[in-house]
Parts: structure tokens; C-alpha cells; sequence
């Protein structure tokens, strides 16, 4: 992602809520993806009606407005936002829809600037997704000022990158290796029951 210059606001380091977010960083700081947020500003458009979606969260009001001009987000806004909305996200819900989610939906990483080895792999540095992680806001502060960036990837991609940190490597790659575990068991539980039903059906069995 090039650096976004939209981070405003007094302060701005410190991340108040007067300071400002572009679309696809505010989707970012929700939890969702930039589509699901640009559907939430359809619903509250004047024309739609009331609307019995979440509460719209307001662009910042400026000039005389064009298709072109950026969409902006007032952290306050979003921040209340979040609150009011603490139910799972569609990122919790890749993470806890098992090894099929793991391999297969993309989440945000953030992820270091540059690449530190001649072939390109990417070092990250945690989940974007992760609400919990107390080092999140600063790294949105890190990822408005291009110091850092975002990328998308599958769980299962995430686990095989190197980490900027082992523990935070490590944290991660248990929850794929719990899911392989479970996997595993489950197809061992069922080939078992496979051989004791075949056993069962022989003519020995049965004399």
C-alpha cells in the first residue's frame, strides 16, 4: 500500500479522535472488509430511507464534494462505532471456521516495508484483524505514515512467512498446528470406525 497522507488531526501521533482515516483504513481499524463498509454508506444515504443496519458512520463533512475526492472517517466515529458493534467480525469468523478458513480466506497482516531477503518473502509483524494486540493502534499510526504496510493473506500463507518476532510467529502458527491436530484425529477416528464396520460385516464376524 503507497503512504497515505490522510492521517490528520492535532496530535496525530498519539492517534485522537479528531484525527482522520481514509475508507480503506477505516475499514481496516473495524475489522471488516472496505466492500462491507462502502454498503454500510449506501444504507444511510437520504434517498435509501431509514435503514435498519448499523448505525452509518459519517464521512467527514468538507467542500463541495466529486467523485474523485477520498472518502474520510473520524477515528472518534469509528471508534465509538466499534464499541457499539462488539459482535464477532467476518475476520473472527474466518479465524474460528476451521482448517477450511485457515487455507482459504484472505486476512490483513501487517507486514514490514521492505522485504529482508533477496527473494522477497514478506516479514510480518501481526494481525491487522487482531482487536486484542495493544500494539494495534500504534501501527495504524505506523501504517498512515507508510513507516509500515498491510497485505492479505490466508492463515495458511501468514504461518509459512517469516515474523518480525518468534513469539508472535509462534502464537499464530499453534492455533494452524491445533486445527491440523484436530484434522488429523478426526480422519483417524473415522478410519477406525471404517475398519471396525468392515469387521463387523465379514462372515466371521457374524458366525
Amino acid at each position: 500500500m503507497a503512504p497515505s497522507e490522510e492521517l490528520k488531526g492535532p496530535e496525530a501521533n498519539a492517534l485522537p479522535d479528531t484525527a482522520t482515516l481514509p475508507a480503506e483504513l477505516a475499514a481496516l481499524y473495524l475489522c471488516m472488509p472496505p466492500a462491507q463498509l462502502a454498503d454500510l454508506r449506501k444504507s444511510k444515504r437520504p434517498e435509501k430511507g431509514g435503514s435498519t443496519g448499523p448505525s452509518v458512520i459519517r464521512p467527514i463533512e468538507g467542500g463541495p464534494s466529486g467523485p474523485k475526492d477520498p472518502v474520510l472517517y473520524q477515528l472518534g466515529t469509528l471508534r465509538d462505532y466499534a464499541k457499539a458493534h462488539t459482535a464477532p467480525s467476518d475476520f473472527d469468523t474466518v479465524l474460528n471456521s476451521g482448517m477450511l478458513g485457515w487455507v482459504s480466506a484472505k486476512l490483513p497482516f501487517f507486514a514490514e516495508r521492505e522485504p529482508r531477503i533477496k527473494r522477497g518473502k514478506r516479514v510480518l509483524i501481526g494481525g491487522a484483524w487482531d482487536r486484542a494486540d495493544p500494539l494495534r493502534e500504534k501501527r495504524f499510526i505506523d501504517l498512515a505514515k507508510g513507516r509500515i504496510r498491510f497485505t492479505s493473506l490466508t492463515c495458511a500463507e501468514a504461518a509459512t512467512s517469516l515474523w518480525a518476532d518468534t513469539a508472535s510467529h509462534t502464537a499464530f502458527a499453534e492455533k494452524g498446528l491445533a486445527l491440523l491436530k484436530a484434522e488429523t484425529q478426526a480422519i483417524e477416528a473415522s478410519l477406525a470406525a471404517t475398519r471396525d464396520l468392515a469387521a463387523a460385516s465379514t462372515p466371521d464376524a457374524a458366525a
